[in-house]
This record gives C-alpha cells, structure tokens and sequence, in this order.
C-alpha cells in the first residue's frame, strides 16, 4: 500500500470532518465537475479516477486536486489497494475510523548494537483490483485468474455500475476482471436502469438492450390570478425561473414573469412567496416578497425577483420538502384628476 500517514492525514483533514474519515456527508466532485456527498472512501475513489483519466489537476474536494494529495502522499501515486483500505476505515457502522493522532515526541533511545543484515525477502507481487478498464488490445489478460469482459448496450452511452460501484465508463467498454460473478448496472437518462448477474470465467461479451421510459407529459403553465377592484393581474411561472432545489444558507433569486391583462388597468405588483413545510417539517412555514413594481400598463408584462433565504431551522436532518405558494398582489397606479 502506497498510502502514507502523511497522506492519511490529508484526507481526513480535506476530505474527512474533525481530523477523522467520515462514512458520509463529505462534498465533493467527480473528474467531470459533477458534484456529490459522500464517505471518506468515495473521495479517494474520485481521486484515484481523476488521476487515472489523466486530470490531476482538477478539483475535487474542499478546491484541491489529485496532485495536492500526491504532494501530500509524498509523491507517492494512489492505487485501488489505497481506495479499498480507506473505504474500511471510514468509519462505517461495525468498522474501524481512522483520525489524526498527534505523533509524540520520541524518548532518545541508546544507540543499538549493530546485528547483520539480514537477507532481504523479496516484496510480494501487488494485490490486482478485482476489475479495470482495459484496451481490447490487452485481451486475454495475462494474469492468472482473470479475464475480459466486454459490456455493450442498444443505445450506447450508457453509465456502468460493477459492485454498485461507479466505474465512471460508458458502454461499450471493456474490463479486466476477476473470476467470479459480479452484480451489473447501466444507467442512461431517458431510460430504465438495467441490473443484472453476469458469471465471468472466461473472456466475455454481453449486450443488454435498454427500455425507453416515456415522459410524462409536460405540466400545465401555472397561472395564479389576481382581482382587487379593478386590478388585474397574473403570474406566468412557465415563463419563470423556478430552482427545483435550493439549499440552506444560500440566496436563491427566484424570477416571476407578472402580466398586466388588456383588460386591466395600470397597476403596480408584488410577489410574495410562501414555502409551507410538508413530512418532517410539516407545520414550519417561510416567506419572501418582492419589491413593489414600476407602474404596469394593461397588456404589458414585468418581471419581478425575490430573494430565498432559507434557514437553517427549515431542516429536519440534511434535508426537508415544501410546497412553494406564490401570491400575487396589485395597487391601482391611476391617479385621479385634481389628487
């Protein structure tokens, strides 16, 4: 194993909580920049395929990159050996958690009698993981006990998953695999995941078709109306910006499109948001409000913008659903001769 208590260090500093490895809760990104939260162990899978797809300088986790923790390593690169050893020691229910234990300063010892230098015994082979991708060209493998195995599907593109784990290859791709029977996922947007059980004892191809989900039908504009005497008004959220997910402690600008029907008279608007809580957090409830607008006149439309705060009480745990009400207010802007 290449992992050094240097580098053992950094993780827990950068990718763990507290100086410890963490089983969960840690952000972080993939070589593509996609984010996610996970343990310990997914961090250094992450950096072990940045490195392996050849970005070493990208971020990944807390703005550093593989060739950070490789600094840190000193110099030393990480290997699968490294990945599966710091997925067992990160503290999950049952296993071990590594932390960062102050190294005392050492007691001068006497200075030992010399004894012979014994034979050096050889360093034995290193462990191979049990799958990685490999060029066609490499097939068969020549290590004993291992074989190609080819996974293509109809469309192409599809994520592959060995083990539940990410691979971070899209079919079709090949693998150098371990003899044994191994639990094989695909994903595509647009269709079903496919699982299945495949047996490799020898070198194999296999082909899975996917099944084309069919999209719901698009919902419906939202329209939410407004009478107050003579005003009238309407908010067009299909022509909104609406973030499906916002999250606490961040400001999210939420842009409602208000329409002044010809119908109506000139008026000025305002947006009130109220997010109600539902499950966990029923019960709890959260409201922002535009500023009022420039005068509207009938047939004419303006956009209006409320700034989301969320607290940190709207949580239950790490997370929480509301059901977002939008409320639509209007003022006549018509001045009455001789006021």
């Amino acid at each position: 194993m290449t992992l050094t208590k240097s580098g053992k260090d950094w993780l827990a500093t950068y990718a763990g909580r507290d100086g410890c490895f963490q089983p969960s809760g840690i952000p972080y990104k993939d070589a593509d920049g996609f984010s996610h939260t996970g343990s310990t162990g997914r961090v250094a899978n992450a950096l072990l395929v940045a490195h392996l797809v050849g970005k070493d300088d990208v971020e990944i986790v807390a703005g550093k990159s593989y060739n950070d923790f490789k600094a840190a390593n000193e110099g030393y690169d990480l290997t699968y050996d490294d990945v599966d050893w710091v997925y067992k020691n990160d503290g999950d229910p049952g296993e071990p958690q590594y932390c960062i234990i102050a190294t005392p300063t050492p007691t001068p010892t006497p200075t030992p009698t010399p004894t012979p230098t014994p034979t050096p015994t050889p360093s034995p082979t290193p462990k191979l993981p049990p799958w990685q991708p490999v060029s066609p060209d490499e097939c068969p493998p020549k290590e004993l006990g291992y074989h190609c195995l080819t996974i293509e599907s109809d469309p192409t593109g599809a994520m592959i998953f060995i083990e539940d784990k990410d691979t971070y290859r899209l079919t079709p791709e090949t693998f150098k695999i371990r003899e044994g029977v191994y639990k094989i996922k695909l994903s595509k947007t647009g269709y079903a995941d496919y699982e299945t059980s495949v047996a490799v004892y020898g070198d194999r191809k296999v082909k899975y078709t996917l099944t084309k989900l069919t999209p719901a039908p698009p919902a419906p504009p939202i329209e939410i109306e407004v009478r107050k005497g003579e005003v009238k008004g309407y908010i067009d959220v299909g022509e909104s910006r609406i973030p499906r997910i916002i999250t606490v402690g961040s400001v999210y600008t939420f842009r409602l499109r208000v329409e002044n029907p010809t119908d109506g008279i000139r008026a000025t608007y305002q947006v009130k948001l109220t997010f109600k809580g539902t499950g966990d957090v029923e019960g709890k409830e959260f409201s922002f409000s535009s500023d009022v607008s420039e005068p509207v006149d009938p047939g004419n439309g303006i956009s209006l913008y409320v700034d989301v705060l969320m607290p940190s009480t709207a949580l239950a745990d790490t997370r929480a659903t509301y059901i977002l009400e939008a409320t639509l207010h209007g003022w006549s802007a018509v001045v009455s001769a001789g006021v």
